[in-house]
């Protein structure tokens, strides 16, 4: 988020970056356009995955064991080569798949990149073999944990978009792969609020902007924004929405 002086700061500047992939000089070139920020980190799936194989992440708030989320994938557990190793019976259904072994091709004809969740680049970064808890555990430091272990799953705010009736303030709920349509948002948030790691649109009736990534793709419909361009691809860029403009940025953009 910035703030520039010329701006009134109800009407300063929001901007919303999707998934980041791991492609850190991206981000960097990204954010060098709005150097006046503040930065919130949502948690995604990767980073949900990263935390519980670690072993850093929250504990179901309604009691129930990381076991518990295995039932409802199982079927798929052979298909998508889990973890197996140990610890694997105290971890988050997204841990097991994260750190499993997986080769081949995902349906987009991209190659795995040493498990399902793409987890290999991981590994290698910390100096350790694929797949290796216990290596890794003692690779990352306390306060990479840290930052996993305190990640926002939801993040909430009133911004003001530019419209064809001039300019409104509507209230933004940033979540990395969008709300359910079955389901009330004022329940999803709570949800996401508790970190509640147990598993589991319609919109109120303020006018909302919902913003996510995940599903790499550009998408923008309404005040429904799905900023994923890059999904992890290293040809393509990194990509933000900028608010109030709703104007689309990349990485390789040149600002004036």
């Amino acid at each position: 988020m910035e703030t520039p002086a010329s701006i009134p700061n109800k009407h300063r500047i929001v901007c919303c970056i999707g998934d980041i992939h791991g492609h850190i000089t991206k981000l960097q070139n990204l954010w060098s356009k709005y150097p006046k920020q503040t930065h919130v980190f949502l948690s995604g799936n990767h980073d949900l995955a990263f935390a519980g194989f670690l072993g850093v992440l929250p504990e179901p708030a309604n009691g129930s064991k990381f076991s518990d989320t295995w039932s409802e994938y199982q079927m798929y557990e052979e298909k998508e080569g889990w973890y197996k190793e140990e610890g694997c019976e105290r971890m988050h259904v997204q841990a097991r798949k994260w750190g499993g072994k997986m080769s081949g091709f995902d349906s987009k004809g991209n190659a795995f990149m040493g498990s399902v969740y793409d987890a290999g680049p991981t590994f290698q970064s910390y100096g350790v073999p694929h797949g290796s808890r216990p290596d890794l555990i003692e690779a990352v430091p306390p306060e990479h944990k840290k930052f996993l272990a305190g990640l926002v799953w939801v993040r909430q705010d009133n911004v003001w978009v530019e419209t064809e009736e001039g300019m409104k303030q509507v209230k933004l709920i940033a979540v990395h792969a969008g709300l359910e349509k079955n389901r009330g948002v004022e329940e999803q948030v709570a949800y996401l609020k508790a970190r509640d790691t147990s598993i589991p649109k319609d919109l109120t009736n303020a006018p909302t902007i919902l913003v996510s990534g995940h599903h790499g793709k550009l998408h923008t419909q309404g005040l429904g924004l799905i900023i994923d361009e890059s999904g992890g691809q290293e040809h393509n860029p990194i990509a933000a929405i900028v608010l109030p403009s709703m104007t689309i940025v990349r990485d390789t953009h040149l600002l004036n």
